[in-house]
């Protein structure tokens, strides 16, 4: 009796836990979007060209994409566009500081 009672505390316990870490896998990606947003707007405070540049563009687009997909609740998707487009913004801030460290100081 208290194997079966054993086996089944186990069961439980191991459905609980894949159950929760489930949970935490698909929660909406809040932070990385918030992140995206930050950097993209960042980028634009940097430098006024930022808004046509195709890196920035592609961030946008991309934050976009990843609010449409977690609306419908693809919420691994949305994490991915949204740290793709942080990670393109953060390449144009990247690029832009080495232009800019370059270029000679007015006098």
């Amino acid at each position: 009796m208290n194997h079966l009672i054993s086996g089944r505390i186990k069961i439980l316990s191991i459905a609980l836990v894949l159950t929760f870490l489930l949970s935490c896998a698909t929660l909406p990606p809040l932070q990385e979007m918030s992140n995206a947003r930050q950097t993209i707007s960042a980028a634009k405070e940097f430098n006024s060209d930022a808004a046509t540049d195709k890196k920035i563009l592609e961030a946008e687009r991309l934050l976009e994409r990843a609010e449409t997909r977690m609306a419908v609740t693809m919420y691994e998707q949305a994490r991915l566009d949204a740290i793709r487009a942080r990670n393109e913004a953060i390449e144009y801030l990247e690029e832009a500081i080495a232009q800019r460290a370059k270029s000679p100081l007015p006098d």
